[in-house]
């Protein structure tokens, strides 16, 4: 069944022809004794605000029915719904309707809400529904790798949409559970460590999903920012749990102190996969081995034994941490040594920046000594061109000598 949408003329007209509409999708008549459009009109006359919320819902029966113009009826719905006087309770029936109502049309959703989000204006908090509505609508046809490259700007929104913290945390919450519906455990986790770091006041809820972050985080293949996490304030308030106990081993323990820990609390580390975990701190492991040994020779027996595993297996391992990112070496099968030419500090305080400043301290003086070097050579070569006297710097910077040519 088709009729006329008309998007021009004034709001009361455009809201009786919407009515209509639906009256005879609905199969009624859709003059003005079809019950549907009597409802619409007694609420028009009484200048409710509820005449938009009713149409909204309404607005269902698009999703159902074949017809050509149903977009062009959402799109004026839209329209009619923000010229509300109040336009948050018209724009979430509308968003409801469109993620609630059991359909096929994923696209003319996705569709719809994007025109809508678009209508908004920059500032508007509702847009903040309308992005989680379009969220619901492509996690439910399984599309959303789609919205990947846009989660990217969600810190940027939030601010541009004006919701308070409390509602930020919701939108957090709500783009990790999805994700991790979907499968994607580090993004779900990224936005989950978000939700953490914005909490205002660390209550009980704070510490429960600092602990829960903190197994993740062990958890989760690749993931090795274990600073980052431990730097959180609601991760410092679990201070003393079996949680944090174990996030100080990974930040900075051995395979050994893994193994002691794992020993005394058999109950948490059933909660996670062994298995993984000592690949995860080998890993590691080998990294604070690299950053302790940088571009001297490193042979295979004393990987083996740091890593606690037979000396034929050194080279996978070293393989493994070179893809994981941490460590960036050369391997020497005929010496069987490894040359670490760069490596991650798994933790950077002060004793890293020590360690740092004599390193930059040695590289100066090692710069100075070329640099001295090459002063000399070009004072000796000009000196020589030219059948003058050339000074050259010795190595006392105190003294200056004079070298005389003859011609």
């Amino acid at each position: 069944m088709s009729a006329n949408i008309f998007v021009q003329g004034s709001p009361e007209s455009q809201i009786q022809d919407l009515a209509s509409y639906i009256s005879k999708l609905r199969g009624e008549d859709g003059d003005e004794n079809s019950p549907y459009v009597q409802e619409i009109s007694k609420l028009l006359s009484a200048k409710s605000n509820d005449v938009y919320v009713q149409l909204a819902k309404g607005g269902s029966i698009f999703l159902t029915e074949s017809d050509r113009e149903v977009e062009g009826a959402f799109n004026l719905l839209i329209v009619i719904s923000l010229k509300a006087v109040d336009q948050a309770p018209a724009v979430k029936a509308l968003i409801d309707t469109l993620t609630q109502t059991e359909s096929n049309k994923t696209s003319l959703k996705q569709k719809i809400l994007l025109n809508l989000y678009n209508a908004l204006p920059n500032n508007s908090p509702l847009r903040y529904n309308a992005f989680l509505g379009l969220v619901d609508v492509t996690a439910q046809a399984d599309e959303l790798d789609s919205l990947y490259g846009q989660l990217e700007h969600i810190d940027t929104w939030a601010k541009q949409w004006g919701i308070d913290k409390a509602t930020e945390q919701q939108l957090y919450s709500h783009l990790s559970d999805k994700l991790k519906q979907a499968g994607e455990e580090k993004l779900s986790f990224d936005f989950a460590l978000k939700k953490l770091a914005i909490y205002e006041n660390i209550d009980a809820s704070a510490e429960a999903l600092a602990k829960e972050l903190v197994l993740q985080a062990i958890s989760i293949e690749n993931w090795f920012a274990f600073e980052e996490l431990y730097q959180q304030p609601a991760v410092q308030k679990i201070k003393g749990s079996v949680e944090f106990e174990l996030l100080e081993v990974f930040l900075n323990g051995s395979l050994s102190t893994y193994k002691t820990f794992a020993s005394s609390h058999p109950d948490l580390i059933k909660r996670l996969n062994n298995e993984n975990n000592i690949n995860k701190i080998r890993l590691l492991a080998l990294a604070s081995l690299g950053c302790e040994n940088l571009s001297r020779e490193l042979s295979y027996a004393e990987i083996a034994k740091n890593l606690d595993i037979p000396e034929d297996e050194v080279e996978m391992w070293v393989i493994d941490v070179i893809r994981a990112g941490l460590v960036e070496a050369k391997l020497d099968q005929l010496n069987k040594t490894v040359i670490v030419h760069r490596s991650i500090y798994r933790v950077f305080g002060k004793e890293q920046w020590q360690q740092l400043s004599t390193s930059l301290s040695t590289w100066k003086e090692s710069l100075n000594e070329i640099m001295t070097v090459i002063g000399n050579a070009k004072l000796i070569a000009g000196g020589a061109l030219q059948g003058g006297a050339a000074a050259v710097v010795v190595e006392d910077k105190t003294q200056e000598v004079t070298v005389t040519t003859s011609n």
